[in-house]
């Protein structure tokens, strides 16, 4: 595959892994409004938005592969349709029903987070750390708790004159008093798992519900201070299982009883951390879980750095600024503690050495995979993806070192950890096996624990190095550009936010057009010195909080997350004219970029980044016939909304039941011709009658991501008539068109090869057309794809052309055969320059032994001049009006 459907299809699956990312979180937030709705009443404005939210999720999550999401967001939008529809709001009934969807689409819906309210003046000047207590953080008044009753810092009276009250935000205040009767701190066995926290009195209080979401459990000893109780906060928010101790002594009392997933110690116990790291070794071998530690430190010294290692953190945070901090390598210790299966790949010729190996790391939790025959390791790599190699050093017809200069050879292995295992003890030996490529060379006999440990220290540390490279070092420093993933996950969190359509901010998505001509013409490591010089450019221009990226082949996306709406357009339009009047220099030539903006705003509630990001894209296509070259996205108004989505589902019902319909119009050959070939024409007729054309409906589907459903429905049906034609005798040959996505996916052209053997259709009679102005992204994806179909005979035609920089270039690559002319000359055919042109693209079509076709010609004037500029064939309503039937007598058909 072409380095550009590679790009391509990388780009999808990053915009895959970002959305469902975040989904989780979308789900929650649209539960919560739901559930609000439902139980505290309606509004229309509300209505209408939850709406387009839950239409918007429904269709991306079903894009995404998430089917049960999908149906369930359906059933939710066909409720609220329901009612839309009528104007009117939800009824008892409806309300029921769509609150059980939100439960099902969320179980773990979270309410917002309750915050404790200031104490009363009484206890206020009591507090010694922090004015605010997190969520939960009556645990420590509650019976089931060791400690006795006491504010931080201090000692509980035997008696309070009154009862301590907290007001959480929502919620009635609820009284937690001393004065009855509750049991001391020797209540809870040393030994036993925690209890859930009940409150102390008569009234029980509704439970949070970020509590009732079976996350992580995590133990934090605690200093209490502010930056603490915002990360206890935070947690407890997100729904983790928290558990606040006080003291070191608590900490390792509890972790012989229940094991954890994290803990974490705050700077004022590091004293306390290398005791407290020996019981957290026991309770891993215990429970034979990584149980990750974080510990804490005020200072970045020597001492502190060895205490964290010879207590065994896996992480140490030197002061941090912020909560987010803490928080940021919390969740990385919690993902890397759930990460995949280490994967080891074994290349041993000896069966039972690779055997013995094979089952120590199987033993381990590892997965492994023996090779015995070295000609067949780059394919297994290919297969497996593994995370480490374990080679042998010598084997028959391809030894170790040789072996290992070829996996470094590809790029997709260059950073895969290649450790030698042999029985060699010439030391030259292992720097030459080290030379080629390797990484260690461990000596047999190796006792299993040594090797054990090897293999999970090295992909531990390849994995962290990835992660680094792709989350925490997302920027290019010498461009200033971060990376696609990295914008991509940005984005949905972005729109994911609570207050996405409320929020100011937007995307500017630069297209810089002939960057494939450019390519041809100065070679590839000129242009993207180019584009990484504009990139730069680009980067240097925005402000502080912003941020850009290098997003496709010539294309760059700038994230503006806090500008106002009305500032898009002017920073779009500075940056434009900033790369348009900069003369760049490649390889000694002066070079003008040629640039259009497309401006998209946050708060019209995109999907996800994908359909955000195509929505600018599209701007910027449309804004190169524009003046000013930007466009801004506005979204159709509620009319123009719901007929695109009646339109879409009236697409995809077509595509279900085969509801679409082929019209065809004959092809003539001016000199005259017995062939017979027509152009198929794409309609779709609705439940009133209506036929819809092709231009109607391919944007419908491709913004709904149905084009390749659609192709293939036109090609299936195309050589279906070709077919019975043949079985008739009287052979016909179908242009038929496809879009540029559908070619340029992986396994088109042998879905088309198949159908063609399997019908016994010579590929003479099919001729698939190709629009200019869609393939130039993926020019190369797509000459490869005519070319695996030219040993099938297929025929290829260039719709819509026109002379210049672009069309010469796609024109030179394609091995076309047919070339039909852009409707913009047939517009102005009376004009002498028009005639001038057209002669001038006919002769040096013939040249290349292309034939040309001219297309929508309705009068007799307009078909002499194409005669006599030697165009080879018309089509057009002049000929014969599009129809079902293939009935057109081209015997008789003469100009």
């Amino acid at each position: 595959m072409s380095s550009l459907a590679q790009d391509d299809s990388q780009q999808r699956a990053e915009l895959r892994i970002a959305f469902l990312k975040h989904l989780p979180k979308r789900l929650q937030q649209l539960a919560r409004r739901g559930h609000r709705y439902c139980t505290e009443g309606w509004d229309i404005n509300g209505l209408s938005v939850l709406h387009e939210d839950v239409q918007r999720l429904a269709g991306v999550a079903g894009r995404y592969g998430e089917l049960e999401v999908s149906q369930t967001l359906h059933s939710l939008e066909g409720l609220l349709e329901r009612s839309l529809g009528v104007e009117q709001l939800p009824n008892a009934e409806s309300s029921e029903q769509m609150l059980g969807l939100f439960e099902a689409l969320a179980p773990e819906r979270a309410v917002a987070p309750p915050r404790a309210k200031q104490e009363s003046a009484a206890h206020s000047g009591q507090v010694a750390r922090a004015e605010a207590s997190p969520s939960h953080y009556w645990r420590r008044w509650a019976p089931d708790n060791r400690s006795a009753l006491r504010l931080v810092g201090q000692t509980a009276p035997a008696a309070p004159a009154a009862p301590l009250t907290l007001a959480l935000e929502g919620e009635p205040p609820e009284e937690f008093s001393a004065a009855k009767p509750t049991p001391g701190p020797a209540v809870r066995p040393v030994a036993a798992v925690p209890a859930p926290a009940k409150a102390p009195t008569t009234t029980t209080p509704r439970r949070p519900a970020a509590a009732v979401k079976q996350a992580a459990r995590i133990y934090h000893l605690t200093d209490a201070g502010e930056l603490s109780l915002e990360l206890d906060q935070k947690l407890e928010a997100m729904g983790y299982e928290l558990e606040l101790l006080e003291n070191a002594a608590e900490l390792k009392e509890i972790l012989t009883a229940l094991a954890p997933d994290l803990v974490v110690v705050d700077a004022e116990f590091l004293g306390d951390l290398e005791s407290v790291g020996a019981v957290l070794r026991v309770t891993r071998e215990r429970t034979g879980t990584k149980l990750p530690l974080l510990a804490i430190s005020a200072e970045d010294n020597v001492p502190a750095r060895l205490t964290a290692r010879r207590a065994g953190a896996d992480a140490l945070l030197i002061a941090p600024k912020s909560a987010a901090d803490v928080l940021q390598k919390l969740q990385e210790l919690l993902e890397s503690g759930r990460e995949e299966t280490y994967r080891v790949l074994i290349v041993e010729d000896d069966r039972s050495q690779g055997l013995f190996a094979e089952s120590i790391l199987r033993n381990a939790g590892m997965e492994a995979r023996v090779i015995g025959n070295a000609f067949e390791v780059l394919d297994a790599m290919d297969q497996f993806h593994p995370d480490l190699v374990l080679m042998d050093l010598y084997m028959p017809d391809c030894d170790g070192t040789e072996l290992t200069a070829l996996i470094r050879e590809r790029d997709e292995f260059l950073h895969t950890p290649i450790v030698f295992l042999s029985g060699e003890s010439d030391i030259d030996k292992h720097y030459q096996a080290l030379d080629a490529g390797g990484d260690d060379f461990l000596s047999k006999p190796i006792r299993p624990k040594h090797l054990i440990s090897a293999v999970s220290n090295r992909v531990r540390r390849a994995r962290a190095m990835l992660r680094r490279v792709s989350t925490r070092d997302p920027k290019d420093a010498l461009t200033g550009l971060f990376t696609r993933s990295y914008t991509l996950e940005r984005l949905n969190e972005l729109l994911g936010s609570e207050d996405a359509r409320s929020r100011p901010g937007g995307v500017l998505f630069f297209d810089l057009d002939g960057v494939a001509a450019l390519r041809d013409k100065l070679g590839l490591s000129h242009v993207e010195g180019l584009l990484g010089e504009a990139g730069t450019m680009i980067s240097e221009a925005l402000d502080g909080v912003e941020f850009a990226c290098r997003y496709g082949d010539g294309c760059f996306v700038a994230v503006c997350p806090e500008r106002p709406d009305g500032s898009m357009e002017s920073v779009a339009t500075e940056v434009r004219n900033l790369l348009r009047s900069h003369s760049f220099s490649v390889a000694g030539r002066p070079v003008r970029l040629r640039v259009s903006v497309g401006v998209a705003p946050f708060r019209f509630g995109f999907a996800d980044a994908g359909s955000l990001l195509n929505a600018a894209e599209r701007c910027a296509r449309e804004a190169r016939a524009s003046e000013t070259g930007v466009l801004r996205f506005d979204p159709p108004k509620r009319g123009e909304s719901e007929a695109q989505d009646s339109l879409t589902a009236l697409v995809r019902q077509a595509i279900d039941r085969d509801g679409f319909e082929l019209l065809y119009q004959p092809i003539v050959a001016v000199q005259g011709s017995e062939e017979s070939q027509f152009q198929t024409l794409l309609r779709l007729r609705d439940d009133q009658g209506r036929l819809h054309t092709a231009a109607e409906i391919i944007p419908t589907a491709e913004r709904a991501d149905l084009m390749a459903d659609v192709d293939r429905w036109v090609m299936n049906q195309a050589l279906r008539m070709i077919e019975l034609r043949r079985q008739a005798g009287n052979p016909v040959r179908l242009f038929v068109n496809q879009a540029a996505t559908t070619l340029a996916s992986a396994g088109h052209s042998d879905w088309i090869a198949h159908q063609l053997r399997v019908r016994n259709i010579p590929g003479t009679e099919l001729t698939l057309e190709l629009t200019l102005e869609d393939i130039d992204t993926y020019l190369d994806a797509i000459v490869e794809f005519c070319e695996a179909l030219i040993p099938s005979g297929v025929h290829f035609c260039l719709s819509r052309f026109e002379t210049g920089n672009r069309g010469d270039v796609v024109l030179e690559k394609l091995p076309v055969d047919f070339v039909k002319l852009s409707a913009r000359y047939l517009s102005t055919l009376q004009t002498q320059g028009t005639r001038d042109a057209l002669r001038g693209i006919v002769d040096r079509a013939h040249r290349r032994g292309l034939q040309v076709i001219a297309q929508r010609v309705e009068d007799a004037q307009s078909a002499a001049t194409l005669w006599m500029s030697g165009v080879d064939y018309i089509q057009g309503n002049l000929v014969q009006q599009a129809g079902r039937e293939l009935n057109f007598d081209f015997q008789s058909a003469v100009l």
